[in-house]
């Protein structure tokens, strides 16, 4: 760790923190360049600089603490470090410098009992970023007269949010707002504070406080891989213990639950890929944006597979407020917007609305696919040496947290602007380039695997295609990711907002050495950027690196995967009656009848099924969908089909009142599956639909498929 100190003339805390750390160097206020390989710059407290303005030394001055130090050319070395996102931290008087050059907001005033304040002091560490130090409290000098810091009342509460309170005082004023004794920008690269803990010189805290500013991203970045890893849309830590007494099994079924979607036998050589999801949060925060990516990130589950897709279906619920109202034309024109410009029909599906859904609108999106069954593709990473590809969209800051965002509940209180950076932004003409790059790519069998960067982004794809390949192989497979290859729109990303983006219209490709220049060919004439991000290893780690150098580790066996368990309390809840709506005007926003397999669609007479051209095989697929298996069997049934399979769309409150409910859903449909010999291939758990405590009507929606 190489520390350097800025000096100005009249400093005097200088010499202390040079004798602090075992390297470290001096910086002159003269200096205008950099010394290399600096870890953390730091601007320790002092005088005449750091309180007084004067022309020449010897000459008038005023008191304007912090002031004179704009002026000087050391500034640009400041800046410099800034800008390379090198940590500074500034104590005391510097900590006045960082304010005045713009860098801190706030500002620092004389002391309450208007004169100098030497003592020692408890203070309490505030900030996650050093949550791991032992000391949480500590006694600390302190030495001003100017340590009287203030912002404020909106912008206290934007740091509060953001987490830039580092420290507050304990049992002591000196009238700062708050109590704060130090703070950080909300990026986390510049600190102030005014106690002075270069003079704990027994004391190893100020050592151990400066190593977790340096390595605040790679500490970040364990701490959210851990946060995501266990978050309930990611784990499913609260559900599948009971998703796993599923019915999945059937002579036709070729992939059930745990891929990207599920596949069943059609004969002659083809299969039809069949997936359910929902983006029930992302609509009601920012409606257009969240209906459009719901349909973007089905339609990669389904192509991931190597399968096209020829038809999606939206099931609608909402309430009957006057917001709710408002967003239903907005989530129609975002399913509409990007569903027609792929080119895949709408076959259909239902709208119901209801009181419970007042403040958490559900929206369940389903897709189908055609796919080749020597053409299928899974989500898998086999053999040691094999490349991760990157295609698609560069990475940006839109959908970070987003997994996580899922498994929370809503307050009335909260502010859906600040919330919109969680929710990913569609671009649904490179989607299309994607499909048809990933879908001659299938044709000419050139990948390993391929997966979709959904939820939790680059992260969750890694470890995925990992995982499985662990599975499928029995080797000690592991990876090596390299963040600096990752495409992205903007430098000012960190380590975590990299591996955790939700950008939209991103795929990872696992490919051999062999197949590289191939698969690269086809993005190029599709117009699609791709960089090898990283590579398939055999040692059994999750390797996150930069420019080689490791930033994160774990061995693959180490991930815990946890399990939630909850009561199954049966609560006593009365719902509003929830009303279909039958308006087929809506339906008429959608693309029906491209692609030409449309035999009945959503503007046809008839109740909730579709039936599909599959040409290929000279036979006809029936879709139907509704809340029972029994009911979407027998219209099968009734249109002289046979069911193939049946995913389902499962939307709960909190755990805590709904899983009583969600225990007698999954196990009705499990008997009844039995029964009739129809397989779950697969699913999806929208739990937390929850607002001020209360939580919605269990919604199941089930979407079966048949052949005639």
């Amino acid at each position: 760790m190489r520390v350097g100190i800025i000096r100005y003339p009249g400093s005097n805390c200088d010499s202390d923190v040079l004798r602090y750390f075992d390297d470290s160097v001096y910086i002159w206020h003269n200096e205008t360049v950099l010394p290399d390989n600096i870890d953390i710059l730091i601007i320790p407290g002092g005088f005449a600089f750091g309180d007084r303005e004067y022309e020449n030394a010897t000459g008038k001055y005023k008191i304007s603490p912090g002031a004179m130090a704009i002026k000087s050319p050391v500034t640009n070395v400041i800046k410099e470090a800034h800008k390379k996102k090198i940590p500074i931290l500034g104590i005391c008087n510097g900590f006045q410098i960082l304010l005045k050059l713009g860098l801190l907001d706030g500002e620092l005033t004389q002391n309450v009992k208007k004169k100098f304040d030497c003592q020692t002091v408890k203070c309490q560490l505030t900030s996650s970023i050093f949550s791991h130090l032992n000391e949480q409290t500590i006694t600390i000098p302190i030495a001003n007269g100017y340590g009287n810091y203030y912002i404020d009342k909106y912008n206290y509460q934007l740091m509060e949010k953001n987490e830039q309170i580092i420290m507050k005082y304990v049992n002591y004023s000196n009238g700062s707002i708050y109590d704060i004794a130090g703070i950080s920008n909300k990026e986390k690269t510049v600190f102030g504070m005014m106690p002075h803990p270069e003079r704990l010189y027994n004391d190893n805290f100020f050592n151990k406080f400066v190593e977790a500013i340096i390595n605040k991203e790679e500490n970040d970045l364990k701490k959210n891989i851990n946060m995501i890893m266990s978050s309930e849309h990611v784990s499913y830590k609260s559900t599948k213990k009971y998703l796993s007494t599923l019915f999945t099994n059937s002579k036709h079924v070729i992939q059930g639950p745990g891929e990207n979607a599920g596949i069943v036998d059609i004969g002659d050589g083809y299969c039809i890929a069949l997936r359910i999801e929902s983006h029930n949060h992302p609509i009601f925060i920012e409606p257009y944006q969240g209906a459009s990516t719901g349909v973007g990130g089905i339609l990669r589950d389904i192509f991931t597979m190597g399968a096209r897709p020829i038809g999606i279906l939206d099931f609608l619920r909402f309430g009957v407020d006057s917001y709710s109202e408002n967003l239903v034309p907005r989530v129609i024109k975002g399913i509409a917007d990007y569903g027609n410009c792929i080119g895949v029909p709408n076959l259909g599906g239902d709208f119901y609305k209801g009181e419970t859904y007042n403040k958490n609108p559900v929206l369940n999106v389903g897709c189908i696919g055609i796919v080749k069954k020597e053409n299928i593709i899974y989500g898998n990473a086999l053999n040691e040496g094999s490349y991760l590809i990157y295609v698609g969209g560069k990475t940006g800051n839109d959908g970070i947290g987003g997994a996580d965002m899922a498994s929370k509940v809503f307050t009335s209180k909260q502010n859906n602007a600040e919330m919109e950076e969680n929710i990913q932004h569609g671009d649904p003409f490179l989607e299309k380039l994607l499909l048809e790059a990933c879908c001659e790519i299938a044709e000419l069998k050139l990948v390993e695997g391929m997966q979709d960067m959904g939820a939790a982004g680059l992260l969750c794809s890694t470890v995925e295609v990992i995982e499985r390949g662990r599975k499928k192989t029995g080797k000690d497979l592991g990876c090596q990711l390299n963040l600096n290859k990752v495409p992205l729109k903007s430098t000012e990303l960190s380590y975590s907002d990299i591996l955790l983006s939700e950008s939209q219209e991103r795929m990872l490709i696992i490919s051999t050495p062999e197949n590289k220049e191939a698969i690269f060919k086809i993005f190029k004439k599709w117009d699609l950027e791709a960089e090898v991000i990283g590579i398939v290893n055999n040692t059994g780690k999750y390797s996150v690196c930069d420019n080689n150098n490791i930033l994160y580790e774990q061995k693959f066996v180490d991930f815990v995967y946890p399990t939630e368990e909850w009561e199954e309390i049966e609560v006593e809840q009365k719902y509003e009656e929830i009303k279909k709506v039958k308006n087929k005007e809506l339906w008429k926003e959608y693309d029906t009848s491209i692609g030409c397999r449309t035999i009945k669609g959503p503007l046809d007479v008839g109740g909730d099924y579709a039936i599909l051209d599959i040409y290929e095989v000279k036979k006809k697929l029936v879709i139907t969908w509704g809340d029972s298996i029994s009911k979407c069997n027998n219209k099968i049934k009734e249109l002289g089909g046979n069911a193939l399979g049946v995913v389902n769309g499962l939307n709960f409150g909190h755990p805590k009142d709904s899983m009583f409910f969600f225990a007698k859903e999954v196990a009705k449909m499990n008997e009844e599956c039995k029964q009739l010999q129809i397989p779950v291939l697969g699913g999806n758990v929208s739990l937390y639909n929850t607002t001020d405590d209360v939580s919605i009507k269990p919604t199941v929606v089930l979407l079966m498929i048949g052949l005639i």
